[in-house]
């Protein structure tokens, strides 16, 4: 078995090279000031997953990103249809049903998919997926991810340059730390 591969140290965000993997450089990910605005998921699974749907539902259509004023879409369609994407942000699918259910982790962060786009501390690769995940740390402790499917491989100016894909927190011990760094907001 081969010994893993040497990684500098990074001591300050500064000094985090482009295409360093999430779980390399978390130690010194910039926390905002911000508060997160979080939806209240204190409700039955009913009201939580109607609650959750209303939240999406009145987001913006289209939001600017941190890159160059890009605008991703968060009304993007699943199926054809907007609600199925609100869903897919704020629910899990149970497999052996085949239902939906309200996942709060999921609903509580939903409020922050704006905030975090235009305001991310720096830009990720999933090179799986082929998506870009959108990361910001608020002052509360939580890394909140949006994940974006590029139309193209660049980011223009007042373009439509993505699609949401989904959004979640940061889980440790999950793929998520193999994200490798795109972009870092300067200081």
């Amino acid at each position: 078995m081969q010994p893993p591969p040497f990684v500098p140290a990074i001591s300050s965000w500064q000094t985090v090279p482009l295409r360093t993997r999430l779980g390399d450089c978390l130690h010194v990910f910039p926390t905002d000031p911000q508060r997160p605005e979080h939806l209240d998921v204190s409700a039955d699974n009913a009201k939580l997953s109607k609650r959750a749907i209303d939240a999406f539902m009145a987001l913006a259509p289209e939001v600017p990103c941190c890159l160059f004023g890009a605008k991703i879409l968060v009304h993007n369609p699943e199926y054809g249809s907007v609600e199925k994407r609100a869903r897919h942000v704020s629910h899990f699918r149970d497999r052996r049903s085949g239902q939906y259910h309200p996942d709060e982790d999921k609903c509580r962060w939903l409020p922050c998919i704006p905030a975090t786009l235009l305001y991310a501390a720096a830009v990720f690769d999933d090179f799986q997926d082929k998506t870009v995940i959108f990361a910001r740390k608020y002052v509360t402790g939580g890394i909140h991810f949006v994940i974006v499917k590029p139309v193209t491989s660049g980011f223009q100016r007042d373009q439509l340059s993505g699609y949401l894909v989904t959004q979640f927190s940061f889980q440790k011990d999950q793929r998520q730390e193999t994200f490798r760094l795109r972009w870092k907001r300067p200081k």
